[in-house]
């Protein structure tokens, strides 16, 4: 006999005992709990109102879905995660123990999340990406296609990596950047690297060499001096929160 917490509005978090899920299924019906074939709960998980599962989702013990969680199918979730209200997890999504999702958080498919992985509100991540264990990410940050974070990386408040990036363990990025500009997109991302467009150099080069870049790309006189405002910024930022990464792991 396992136990399923369902919400009651008049009494909070109920208890309901079963055998099998499919003696719940009123249950579900009267709150839109949608669960594909072969789904598995582990004991003591919560469900919200509205919450989808995909075929063969495996929750683990006392996980909690808010309302209107999806989750693709095959997706599995270690014992004790919890995911706010209007989370989406992709295909094949396979979250550790103990992770917290934010509300409105987006997953891709194939998305890997290490033990006691903390998302917050509006992340988003494209399919692929992989966290190591402890890593915590700010309210509103998005990773690209492919992303990997080794064990206990920091990222700041609607940080912005692009497909592909890569970060260390215990890496600390306070506040990436990601400009929409005329020609080429600029992003960086903590380390001493900017890319704009396809092309990537560290801060040095690109300060040093920018204008004969911009000449061979074809970019106005205008652009040249747009992007170097950008690739300025971008430097002295750099050099403040290294300061401050350097604080950070003295701490």
């Amino acid at each position: 006999m396992k136990t399923l917490y369902l919400w009651i509005d008049e009494k909070g978090w109920t208890p309901f005992q079963y055998n099998e899920l499919s003696e719940l299924t009123k249950e579900f019906v009267s709150r839109n709990i949608k669960l594909g074939a072969g789904c598995e709960l582990g004991a003591g998980c919560k469900l919200g109102y509205g919450c989808t599962l995909g075929a063969g989702c495996e929750l683990g013990d006392e996980c909690k879905l808010g309302n209107w969680c999806k989750l693709g199918y095959g997706c599995k979730l270690g014992a004790e995660c919890k995911l706010g209200d209007e989370c989406e997890l992709g295909n094949w999504c396979n979250l550790g123990a103990g992770c917290e999702l934010g509300d409105e958080c987006k997953l891709g498919a194939g998305c890997e999340l290490g033990d006691e992985c903390k998302l917050g509100a509006g992340c988003k991540l494209g399919d692929e990406c992989k966290l190591g264990a402890g890593c915590k990410l700010g309210a509103g940050c998005k990773l690209g296609y492919g992303c990997k974070l080794g064990d206990e990386c920091k990222l700041g408040d609607e940080c912005e990596l692009g497909a592909g990036c890569k970060l260390g363990n215990n890496e600390i990025a306070p506040k990436a950047l990601f400009i929409n500009a005329s020609r080429h997109t600029v992003s960086y991302w903590g380390d001493e690297v900017i890319q704009i467009g396809c092309k990537r150099f560290s801060i040095s080069e690109w300060q040093q060499h920018f204008q004969k870049i911009g000449k061979a790309e074809n970019y106005t006189s205008d652009q040249i001096e747009e992007y170097k405002g950008y690739i300025d910024l971008i430097a002295a930022m750099h050099k403040t929160w290294s300061i401050d990464k350097q604080k950070a792991s003295k701490e």
